[in-house]
């Protein structure tokens, strides 16, 4: 029996870039490196929460 599976794409929240992809139901947190920003994260993949765990601050961009 195949059954259809729901696939959310995770992002870096510094740079944008694809850090893992993960079904809707997943649930556990994970930590997981960018290979752009170099930034570790330690991602709650229940409820999409990250927390730094390694790397520099992200900086504020102007205006925002």
């Amino acid at each position: 029996m195949i059954r259809d599976i729901n696939v959310k794409r995770v992002e870096c929240p510094a740079c944008g870039q694809r850090l893992m992809d993960k079904e809707t139901d997943a649930s556990g947190r994970v930590h997981v490196k960018c290979t752009k920003s170099k930034h570790v994260w330690q991602v709650n993949l229940r409820t999409d929460e990250f927390k730094l765990i390694s790397g520099k601050a992200i900086p504020r961009r102007e205006g925002a």
